[in-house]
């Protein structure tokens, strides 16, 4: 078992504990049957091998970003917030099965997440530009847009005005940590509360992740 498996595993006991002994005890005995199983297991990708090694905050959803970029056949890919790039390596995976490109905006120069795509050799799927994503000039259809950026209520309202209008039907968004920021969760309902042209899907775990799918019709 990897040690950043071991430490996730680790916290998950911890709460469990706070949750409740006896049931604590009872998932402990699951979760460590199912770890030593997935020891076994061989990724057959990046994302997999980032999914393995369960060491962030949003890897149980990098096979969802994985998935709906192939399945909605994007090509023009906007993430906002790149950080240390679990979810720009799913994203860029995707692009490079549509042929298509990530454009990823943060504050921060994210060093390592450049060190990452280029040990890949994704660099041609993936343009990073350190920036206020609301300062960006962005004039251009997207087939998805990814959120992971400040979690304030204000901004993502602000960048959901900003972005959503080039979303093209048929689009999807994305909005991590909609559980531990609930911020995120209300800019969302704000911003759709009067459309009909929407689907909103949560997922609450791992900090939870929003799929927002544009109606095609």
């Amino acid at each position: 078992m990897s040690i950043s498996r071991y430490l996730f595993f680790l916290r998950k006991a911890l709460i469990r504990l706070i949750v409740g002994r006896t049931k604590f005890y009872h998932l402990e005995a699951i979760e460590r049957e199912e770890l030593s199983l997935l020891d076994s297991v061989k990724p057959k990708n990046e994302v997999e091998r980032c999914v393995l090694d369960g060491a962030t905050d949003i890897y149980e959803h990098l096979t969802t970003l994985f998935l709906l970029i192939i399945e909605t056949k994007a090509k023009t890919i906007v993430e906002l917030g790149t950080r240390n790039g679990e979810s720009t390596i799913a994203l860029v995976e995707g692009a490079k099965k549509t042929n298509g490109k990530v454009f990823s905006f943060d504050l921060d120069p994210c060093l390592e997440t450049k060190k990452r795509i280029k040990s890949l050799n994704l660099d041609s799927y993936w343009s990073f530009k350190q920036s206020n994503s609301l300062d960006v000039d962005w004039k251009t259809e997207i087939d998805h847009l990814f959120i992971d950026s400040s979690h304030k209520y204000s901004e993502t309202l602000a960048e959901l005005k900003k972005f959503e209008p080039y979303l093209r039907n048929g689009g999807v968004i994305t909005l991590h940590d909609i559980v531990t920021c609930p911020e995120v969760m209300n800019a969302i309902d704000k911003y759709f509360e009067k459309r009909s042209d929407i689907m909103i899907y949560r997922f609450f775990n791992n900090h939870g992740l929003a799929v927002i799918v544009k109606n095609s019709k």
